[in-house]
């Protein structure tokens, strides 16, 4: 995204290949560079003129979280609407918050998935018990998962490399946790409408949600 200086304000051009949670009246949130050291953070809303949105539902699964494809096209954007001139500083504020409440998606998904598992725990004469991932392995990791976050309140260590680690973490965790369910339900598991495979398609959403696992896999080995 570009963001060219014009009189009263900014014209924006550019494409963002995938915004989520958006409508008719919503507002977005761009992040555009005016040249190679700085970059503006603007509010536009969906209907503005030049803005072209298109509606991305081949995903494998989460087709409802209204996600677009947003091309602008020399888009204006008034003072008014530029929530900072510096939009590195302000990312940096918020987006340990932005990223906190990512965390009870991944608890979520795992602890439903322990549900599942120990709800199979009798299938097949029992057979699942000879499987290495059980319920309680999973318990006992959100569990630590959980005590780490509110550690993180009482501290309030609310610095950018420890959430960064802690949803990382989550992340994998998911991963495990539905993987096991997956497991444990056999072929049942593998149905299109069943419960345990759309917890696989949410964590692999989840996994991909940004900032994804590579990127914080970048943003963990660049601080250790």
């Amino acid at each position: 995204m570009s963001a060219e200086p014009t009189e009263g304000g900014y014209f924006l051009s550019g494409v963002l290949p995938a915004v989520s949670n958006l409508g008719e009246n919503h507002w977005i949130g761009v992040v555009a560079a005016v040249n190679e050291n700085k970059r503006v953070m603007c509010f536009v809303p969906c209907q503005i003129e030049g803005l072209k949105m298109k509606g991305k539902v081949e995903f494998l699964g989460v087709n409802g979280s209204a996600t677009y494809s947003c091309q602008f096209s020399n888009v204006f954007i008034p003072k008014e609407w530029v929530l900072s001139e510096d939009a590195d500083e302000f990312v940096k504020a918020i987006r340990p918050t932005f990223v906190l409440y990512q965390l009870p998606l991944g608890v979520g998904v795992t602890k439903e998935s322990i549900s599942s598992i120990d709800h199979v725990e009798q299938r097949q004469n029992g057979c699942n018990r000879y499987l290495k991932k059980q319920a309680y392995h999973i318990l006992n990791e959100v569990q630590q998962f959980q005590k780490k976050i509110e550690v993180l309140f009482e501290e309030d260590l609310f610095n950018w490399t420890e959430i960064a680690k802690l949803r990382l973490e989550i992340a994998y965790l998911t991963l495990d946790a539905v993987q096991a369910n997956m497991l444990h339900c056999g072929s049942s598991g593998y149905l299109n409408e069943c419960a345990s495979s759309r917890r696989l398609r949410e964590a692999y959403f989840f996994a991909n949600l940004t900032p994804t696992v590579k990127h914080l896999e970048k943003i963990v080995n660049s601080y250790s």
